[in-house]
Protein backbone atom coordinates (compact mmCIF):
# COMPACT_ATOMS: atom_id res chain seq x y z
CA UNK A 1 0.00 0.00 0.00
CA UNK A 2 2.86 2.54 0.92
CA UNK A 3 4.70 1.74 -1.92
CA UNK A 4 1.72 2.46 -4.53
CA UNK A 5 1.09 5.63 -3.04
CA UNK A 6 4.95 6.52 -2.86
CA UNK A 7 4.79 5.94 -6.39
CA UNK A 8 1.08 7.48 -7.56
CA UNK A 9 2.71 10.93 -5.44
CA UNK A 10 5.78 10.49 -7.76
CA UNK A 11 4.08 10.01 -10.83
CA UNK A 12 1.53 13.13 -9.53
CA UNK A 13 5.05 15.18 -8.61
CA UNK A 14 6.81 14.45 -12.04
CA UNK A 15 3.44 15.56 -14.15
CA UNK A 16 3.07 18.76 -12.19
CA UNK A 17 6.75 19.86 -13.09
CA UNK A 18 6.42 18.81 -16.45
CA UNK A 19 3.31 21.21 -16.47
CA UNK A 20 4.69 24.11 -15.02
CA UNK A 21 8.12 23.57 -17.39
CA UNK A 22 5.55 23.64 -20.29
CA UNK A 23 4.11 26.43 -18.91
CA UNK A 24 7.33 29.07 -18.48
CA UNK A 25 8.51 28.07 -21.37
CA UNK A 26 5.84 29.40 -23.51
CA UNK A 27 5.48 33.09 -23.53
CA UNK A 28 2.29 35.07 -23.93
CA UNK A 29 2.22 36.05 -27.75
CA UNK A 30 3.57 39.41 -28.24
CA UNK A 31 5.67 39.05 -25.43
CA UNK A 32 9.50 38.72 -26.94
CA UNK A 33 12.13 36.80 -25.45
CA UNK A 34 14.89 36.43 -26.75
CA UNK A 35 17.92 39.82 -27.69
CA UNK A 36 17.07 40.42 -31.20
CA UNK A 37 13.36 41.71 -32.31
CA UNK A 38 12.84 41.99 -35.95
CA UNK A 39 10.98 44.14 -37.51
CA UNK A 40 8.72 41.96 -38.90
CA UNK A 41 7.71 40.19 -35.57
CA UNK A 42 6.93 43.71 -34.30
CA UNK A 43 4.68 44.73 -37.22
CA UNK A 44 3.06 41.41 -36.99
CA UNK A 45 1.92 41.89 -33.27
CA UNK A 46 0.70 44.71 -34.13
CA UNK A 47 3.28 47.86 -32.73
CA UNK A 48 3.05 51.13 -33.64
CA UNK A 49 6.56 51.85 -32.80
CA UNK A 50 9.83 50.80 -31.26
CA UNK A 51 8.76 52.28 -27.71
CA UNK A 52 5.66 49.97 -27.99
CA UNK A 53 7.25 46.81 -29.13
CA UNK A 54 9.59 47.19 -25.94
CA UNK A 55 7.39 47.53 -23.25
CA UNK A 56 6.34 44.24 -24.38
CA UNK A 57 10.18 42.64 -24.25
CA UNK A 58 10.15 40.61 -21.12
CA UNK A 59 14.03 41.48 -20.53
CA UNK A 60 13.09 45.54 -20.07
CA UNK A 61 11.55 47.55 -17.45
CA UNK A 62 10.14 50.19 -19.16
CA UNK A 63 8.22 53.17 -16.93
CA UNK A 64 6.90 56.10 -18.26
CA UNK A 65 9.91 58.36 -18.57
CA UNK A 66 12.65 55.25 -17.37
CA UNK A 67 13.81 51.85 -19.38
CA UNK A 68 16.22 49.30 -18.03
CA UNK A 69 16.73 46.11 -17.91
CA UNK A 70 15.39 43.52 -15.47
CA UNK A 71 17.41 41.27 -13.43
CA UNK A 72 20.36 38.66 -13.90
CA UNK A 73 23.58 39.26 -12.74
CA UNK A 74 24.32 42.53 -15.14
CA UNK A 75 21.45 44.45 -13.41
CA UNK A 76 21.15 43.33 -9.69
CA UNK A 77 20.47 47.16 -9.00
CA UNK A 78 18.85 47.95 -11.63
CA UNK A 79 16.31 50.97 -10.77
CA UNK A 80 18.03 50.25 -7.36
CA UNK A 81 15.42 51.91 -4.87
CA UNK A 82 18.21 51.65 -2.35
CA UNK A 83 20.98 53.55 -3.93
CA UNK A 84 18.63 55.96 -5.76
CA UNK A 85 20.47 54.80 -8.89
CA UNK A 86 18.83 54.31 -12.90
CA UNK A 87 21.23 51.70 -14.51
CA UNK A 88 19.85 52.89 -18.46
CA UNK A 89 20.99 51.05 -20.99
CA UNK A 90 22.29 53.59 -23.87
CA UNK A 91 20.10 54.17 -26.80
CA UNK A 92 21.66 53.48 -30.14
CA UNK A 93 19.49 54.31 -33.37
CA UNK A 94 21.53 53.31 -36.92
CA UNK A 95 25.16 53.56 -35.61
CA UNK A 96 24.36 56.92 -33.76
CA UNK A 97 24.48 57.28 -30.07
CA UNK A 98 21.03 58.96 -28.60
CA UNK A 99 22.38 61.02 -26.34
CA UNK A 100 18.87 62.94 -25.43
CA UNK A 101 15.78 61.62 -24.67
CA UNK A 102 15.59 57.75 -25.55
CA UNK A 103 11.89 57.25 -24.41
CA UNK A 104 10.63 59.98 -27.08
CA UNK A 105 13.41 58.62 -29.43
CA UNK A 106 11.64 55.52 -29.37
CA UNK A 107 8.31 56.81 -29.52
CA UNK A 108 8.96 58.50 -32.69
CA UNK A 109 10.19 55.18 -34.77
CA UNK A 110 7.66 53.62 -36.27
CA UNK A 111 7.69 50.23 -36.42
CA UNK A 112 7.54 50.36 -40.16
CA UNK A 113 10.89 51.71 -40.25
CA UNK A 114 12.49 49.06 -37.91
CA UNK A 115 14.68 46.16 -39.50
CA UNK A 116 15.99 44.96 -35.93
CA UNK A 117 16.24 45.89 -32.18
CA UNK A 118 19.31 44.42 -30.64
CA UNK A 119 19.51 43.81 -26.60
CA UNK A 120 22.84 43.86 -25.30
CA UNK A 121 23.34 43.43 -21.41
CA UNK A 122 26.03 45.41 -19.77
CA UNK A 123 28.74 42.44 -20.75
CA UNK A 124 27.57 41.87 -23.61
CA UNK A 125 28.11 44.96 -25.06
CA UNK A 126 30.60 45.04 -28.57
CA UNK A 127 33.34 47.11 -28.20
CA UNK A 128 32.14 49.66 -30.76
CA UNK A 129 29.54 50.54 -28.13
CA UNK A 130 31.72 50.74 -25.39
CA UNK A 131 31.97 54.15 -24.02
CA UNK A 132 30.45 56.60 -20.95
CA UNK A 133 27.47 55.91 -20.68
CA UNK A 134 26.79 52.67 -21.71
CA UNK A 135 27.48 50.90 -18.17
CA UNK A 136 23.51 49.83 -18.20
CA UNK A 137 24.04 48.01 -21.73
CA UNK A 138 22.93 49.28 -24.99
CA UNK A 139 19.41 48.81 -27.12
CA UNK A 140 20.39 48.91 -30.27
CA UNK A 141 18.00 49.70 -33.34
CA UNK A 142 18.26 49.36 -37.16
CA UNK A 143 15.91 51.29 -39.69
CA UNK A 144 15.66 51.26 -43.40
Amino acid sequence: MRESARRWAAIATTMALMAATACASNPRPGTYTRLIITGSEIRADGYRSAYEALTHHRELIVLEDEIGFKGGNDSAALFGRQTQEYFVPMLVVDGDFNLNDAITTLRRIPAEEIVSIRLYHQSMVPPRYRRPGAEGGVIEVNTR
